[in-house]
């Protein structure tokens, strides 16, 4: 039986590039605008230890000067997003000697903005893919939503073992347009960490002309208990993001028994596995994973690098992640990988792959 691979990968994000300084300054400067405070110096000291060095945002340093309404902040998502998915999918597909009519499904992941037409029609019609292209939205999962877009990819490209069929997963985050500036605690935690980016993987029914790996076997786990403690929930003035602290907590006490399910469902144990793709939803996050799994730093040291040079972009993250094992890492013929990430549920999502 063949197993799909990845033919194809590539991360894209706008053009403005931010320190982390520079956006708290931003950040404390609009909060301390709209309401009295007296916690400029929690704030900074919050965004200092968030592990976040750098962000890109297609926000400039106008658009938030007054408040910004949900239908603002979703016509700018949907101005921004479409150039970026574009430009993205074209460099995967360039790189891989891949055309648009390649490609047999189109599957768009993001969390952070939405309209019908929607960036599925708007990006085939941009691209000049088939009149035939199925396509699929996968919208409002979250930090995890790319792994049921690479699920349902593989079941595309499974579902005609007789033909070679190509689908196309593109994860698109803007949360930038989402900041919220409350001087609450929470909000100004994920102020310090949210950034826009976006990824594509093209998955195959064959493996494709450069070294990508296959994709072996996935796995979700879900705890009904635990809603309240990730939520992203739409005001009147865009999306707000709440994180409980207990996170990192929750996700430790789980992530051991999760990850070893999902191995040895392929004969595997987590000394089998060469490369670790953590989604970098912040350091206590990276940390409590690296002690449940009992990991070196070298081993989460990708995840570190993504969160400090991106900050966390929510759904397209892993594929970062993964951009990053491919080119630098250089993983060799038959090195397993295991990629994970986590959102609302308290929901946790793993994929084992093989180069």
């Amino acid at each position: 039986m063949t197993v799909p691979a990845i033919q194809a990968l590539a991360i894209g994000v706008p053009d403005a590039r931010y320190t982390q300084a520079e956006i708290a300054e931003y950040f404390i400067n609009i909060a301390s605008r709209r309401q009295a405070t007296r916690r400029a110096r929690a704030m900074r000291t919050i965004f200092e230890r968030a592990g976040v060095s750098w962000r890109h945002f297609v926000t400039g340093d106008q658009f938030f000067l007054e408040e910004r309404s949900t239908a603002a902040r979703n016509e700018l998502y949907m101005r921004e997003a479409v150039p970026l998915g574009e430009a993205t999918i074209r460099r995967g597909l360039d790189a891989a000697g891949l055309a648009p009519t390649d490609i047999d499904d189109l599957i768009i992941v993001s969390c952070t903005g939405f309209s019908t037409p929607g960036l599925d029609l708007q990006l085939a019609a941009r691209l000049g893919m088939r009149p035939d292209l199925r396509r699929s939205c996968i919208l409002s999962m979250g930090c995890y939503g790319a792994f049921p877009g690479l699920l349902r990819a593989q079941q595309s490209v499974s579902s005609a073992p007789d033909q070679e069929r190509r689908a196309l997963v593109l994860a698109l985050e803007l949360c930038s347009v989402h900041m919220q500036f409350d001087d609450s605690t929470e909000n100004v935690v994920t102020s310090a960490l949210f950034g826009d980016g976006a990824a594509m993987a093209v998955i195959g029914s064959q493996p494709g002309t450069i070294n990508y790996p296959r994709l072996v076997r996935s796995a979700t786990r879900c705890d009904y208990t635990t809603f309240e403690h990730m939520t992203f929930t739409i005001s009147d003035t865009g999306f707000r993001m709440y994180l409980s602290s207990y996170v990192p907590e929750l996700l430790g006490a789980q992530i051991g028994s999760f990850v070893d399910d999902l191995l040895a469902g392929a004969g595997l144990a987590r000394s089998d596995v060469t490369h670790w793709g953590i989604h970098p939803g912040g350091v206590p996050i990276i940390d409590h994973v690296q002690r449940s799994l009992d990991l070196t730093d070298a081993q989460v040291a990708v995840s570190h690098h993504i969160l400090n040079e991106f900050g966390n972009m929510s759904s397209a993250t892993i594929l970062f992640v993964l951009d990053y094992i491919q080119r630098c890492n250089k993983p060799q013929p038959h090195d397993y990988g295991v990629l994970m990430a986590f959102g609302p549920g308290l929901t946790m999502e793993g994929l084992l792959v093989q180069w």
